[in-house]
């Protein structure tokens, strides 16, 4: 089974969102970002991605879905910064909006 968008950016969503503690939880859908093999996902608290509040900010992994399957997975950010086959496109359908 191929996952689409739609049910990879749910798939991130139902597997961080009901454990999320720190901030609001937020996952920015603007950009529909991939290549081949994965979906990467942009999700943090919306303190930060929104507002901006360093204090917010959290390192680590980037959250991606694997398209072959669904299985939630990360990767290193320095290695999907500089991952060429990587790309992104405005998403037509965006979940979120800004005011």
């Amino acid at each position: 089974m191929t996952v689409t968008y739609e049910q990879a950016r749910e798939i991130v969503r139902k597997h961080f969102e009901p454990r999320w503690t720190f901030g609001t939880f937020c996952l920015d859908d603007r950009w529909i970002t991939e290549n081949e093999e994965f979906y990467v996902f942009k999700l943090g608290a919306r303190e930060f991605i929104i507002d901006g509040d360093h204090y917010y900010a959290i390192l680590g992994g980037v959250p991606i879905v694997l398209k072959e399957d669904g299985r939630v997975a990360s990767r290193p950010s320095a290695m999907v910064a500089t991952d060429p086959s990587i790309r992104a496109t405005p998403n037509p359908n965006p979940m979120l909006t800004l005011p």
